[in-house]
């Protein structure tokens, strides 16, 4: 077994673990009530972790009704007059790196700091240069060896959703189901792909609405990193407006999100063409991740599609062409 493999079953026991750190957190008084108490909230990442970001934000506004933008490392410093306003409402940003050192993100942080914008870190590196800049941190009690994010980013996520519904409205029970749905998740995952012959597609399309979008977006750019593959990630809706022309019987569309019969109309017309359709959440899905509140579950499918896809090519999922952990580069700030 891979290590790739190994660290996507360990949500299993990481997972809850996660969850059973952050009701410990909540209670230790070192909260971000800034984030709750702005106009604006700003969610900074980089590749995964920032479209952990696009889910997350999508959730905080659903959650609080506080406005919240995802937004690239990258876009904060090299763009900052084109994506941080000079207005005065009371705004705070959420910066996620799993190792606490990428540099965008870095980079980023400096600038709210010059901009007075307090900061909530999260992360899974302790003393990393991104808890030394920030206000407040959360720091998760997970090890991920592998270059690809699998664990961490699921557990990110549920961080920050647990963290949101804590202060909307201080309920963590149904989490304790959710995490006892992971076990099934990845069995189902495993054997689906083996018996629909999933791997044997030449596209892959991810679609997702909402929160879901970012769980759309995290799974297209697991297949580039693991499998090569070819694959692009749409809003649900927008897939309809000149991808679909990509749909045919060689492409495999999976859709994230409570399904709907608005999604099913989308998904039987695709379908008329020829192309496969997966569907991942609730509303008599083929993998059920527990709805909304779920979302952390979601992108499980797609880090097991990705591995398979991968490990049928023939390519090594520990060493990913141009990849490593930490994406640093020098830059006098």
């Amino acid at each position: 077994m891979t290590t790739v493999e190994k660290e996507i079953r360990e949500q299993i026991t990481d997972l809850p673990n996660i969850l059973s750190f952050m009701k410990d957190f909540v209670k230790t008084g070192k909260l971000p009530d800034f984030l709750f108490d702005a106009d604006l909230v700003y969610f900074v990442g980089c590749g995964s972790s920032h479209y952990n970001g696009i889910a997350a934000s999508r959730y905080f506004i659903q959650k609080t009704g506080i406005e919240a933008r995802a937004l690239p490392g990258g876009e904060i410093f090299f763009a900052k007059n084109q994506n941080i306003g000079s207005n005065t409402m009371k705004r705070a940003a959420v910066l996620i790196s799993r190792s606490g050192e990428s540099t965008e993100v870095l980079l980023a942080g400096k600038v709210f700091k010059q901009l007075g914008i307090p900061t909530l870190g999260i992360t899974t590196v302790n003393n990393s240069s991104l808890v030394k800049i920030v206000d407040r941190s959360i720091v998760l009690p997970l090890d991920e060896v592998s270059i690809v994010m699998t664990k961490s980013f699921s557990a990110i996520l549920l961080a920050l959703q647990l963290l949101v519904d804590y202060y909307s409205n201080g309920n963590f029970e149904y989490y304790d189901e959710l995490v006892r749905l992971i076990p099934d998740i990845i069995e189902k995952s495993f054997e689906m792909i083996e018996n629909d012959q999933l791997c044997s597609y030449k596209r892959f399309i991810f679609l997702g609405i909402g929160s879901f979008e970012g769980i759309a977006r995290e799974g297209a750019l697991k297949l580039e990193e693991m499998s090569l593959s070819t694959t692009k990630a749409f809003s649900t809706y927008e897939f309809r407006h000149g991808p679909k022309s990509m749909a045919d019987e060689e492409t495999l569309v999976t859709i994230f999100g409570d399904i709907t019969t608005e999604e099913r109309k989308l998904a039987d017309e695709l379908r008329s063409y020829g192309s496969k359709i997966i569907y991942v959440g609730s509303g008599e899905p083929d993998i059920y991740t527990g709805g909304e509140m779920g979302l952390f579950l979601s992108p499980i499918f797609s880090q097991i599609l990705g591995l398979k896809i991968a490990e049928a090519k023939g390519l090594n999922v520990e060493a990913p062409r141009n990849l490593t952990k930490v994406v640093r580069f020098v830059h006098n700030a």
